[in-house]
């Protein structure tokens, strides 16, 4: 990033963000827009200046990125822009996924209480109202509501442990990167799939529940996969 690369002022962050979302949501866009390509060195200084903030919440942003696992970081050489997940590496992140949000729901439901289910249906309803087109300010915000849904569901297990594992899989973020630029063609198949589960969810049923999860996690990878593969690939084997 010797490069100097004008900063989007018009992302508008949530209410409350500080200097260091502003840098990582920053940042997040040049490496999805492809501003910033893989194994492209990042200079925190450069940043800093771009966003006319210190070098602190800068390299905030960095280790938070670096958690995600969007950027690499090697002592005396700073970080850089992670390498795109391979084909194989998109399918685990889908299966492990699965893992998690069904291991969730079924510690939810084995406790035999109603659930509390409104979070969640508000957050699929604005998700089905959403208008996301292919820019990165769009997408982003499909993103991020939908990383919403699946977290919110994972939290009903009300198992903190469970919590911290699916937020540090960073598939939301892992996600972005691969099929930014593609739109959200199949927003309505995702809505009545999140209401599937939700359904079973209120009905108690941990078969269905599974059943829906399953269809929706690993139907989401074959789709992905079906789009991408449109997509050229690298002589490595990843998608372009």
């Amino acid at each position: 990033m010797d490069a100097h690369i004008t900063p989007d002022r018009s992302a508008q962050l949530p209410r409350g963000a500080s200097l260091v979302d502003m840098a990582h949501e920053e940042l997040l866009r040049r490496i999805t827009d492809g501003l910033l390509a893989d194994g492209d060195r990042i200079v925190i200084d450069q940043l800093a200046r771009d966003l006319s903030i210190s070098l602190i919440p800068v390299r905030e942003a960095l280790a938070r990125l670096h958690a995600e696992g969007l950027v690499t970081f090697e002592r005396n050489k700073g970080y850089r822009v992670a390498p795109r997940p391979s084909v194989s590496e998109l399918r685990r992140l889908f299966e492990a996924r699965l893992v998690l949000e069904q291991g969730a729901c079924e510690l939810a439901l084995a406790r035999g209480v109603p659930l509390a289910l409104g979070n969640l249906e508000a957050v699929n309803k604005l998700i089905s109202r959403g208008a996301y087109g292919t820019t990165f300010r769009g997408f982003r915000e499909f993103v991020t509501l939908n990383e919403r849904f699946h977290s919110e569901l994972v939290a009903l297990s009300d198992n903190p442990h469970l919590e911290e594992a699916y937020r540090r899989l960073g598939y939301h973020q892992q996600i972005t990167r691969p099929t930014y630029g593609h739109g959200v063609p199949d927003l309505d198949l995702i809505v009545r799939e999140h209401e599937a589960i939700l359904d079973a969810l209120r009905r108690a049923d941990v078969v269905e529940v599974r059943k829906a999860l399953r269809e929706h996690i690993l139907g989401g990878h074959d789709r992905l996969a079906t789009v991408l593969g449109r997509s050229s690939k690298t002589e490595h084997g990843h998608w372009a």
